[in-house]
């Protein structure tokens, strides 16, 4: 007869910002206080540190910054979730429709935003720095674009409020 083995579960976590698991294939980033979820692809677990801030903003309220990690360095940010404490007519008002900030939702005077990197990182570069040096960041360079340029369309869809 076999020992009975006793799963144990997770400790659960309230009023906080977690990943969470979703499809074998995704991650559930969940955040409580601003009522909204959105899925990761499970690669971007080994590749991303996720910060979040309320501090030292232009506009936005809140942040969440999904930094790029490649062999224990952090770069910048492959996406970052913006919350916006604005009605949508001051947003277009003030520009923000024609920015590198993109709409995702509106709900109750906030709006949810996403941005992305408008380049690589500069450690990128090569010595000279005019040009981004391939042969010595051929992969981490190849690794983020995918990340930029393939997950994120992708992920913003998933964005959902509660």
């Amino acid at each position: 007869m076999k020992p009975i083995a006793r799963i144990k579960k997770p400790a659960v976590q309230r009023n906080r910002s977690v990943p969470r698991a979703g499809s074998p294939r995704t991650l559930l980033y969940r955040n409580s206080k601003y009522g909204f979820s959105i899925r990761l692809p499970r690669r971007w677990k080994c590749y991303t540190v996720i910060r979040r801030s309320s501090r030292q903003l232009d506009d936005a309220e809140y942040a969440v910054y999904f930094l790029f990690k490649y062999k224990g360095k952090i770069y910048e940010s492959a996406l970052t979730l913006l919350v916006y404490r604005m009605t949508l007519k001051k947003w277009i008002e003030e520009g923000y429709d024609e920015s590198p900030i993109i709409r995702m939702a509106v709900r109750n005077g906030r709006i949810y935003a996403y941005a992305l990197p408008s380049e690589l990182p500069e450690e990128f570069l090569n010595a000279k720095g005019d040009d981004y040096d391939y042969k010595r960041y051929g992969r981490p360079i190849r690794i983020l674009s995918s990340m930029v340029n393939d997950d994120v369309p992708k992920i913003v869809k998933t964005f959902k409020l509660r």
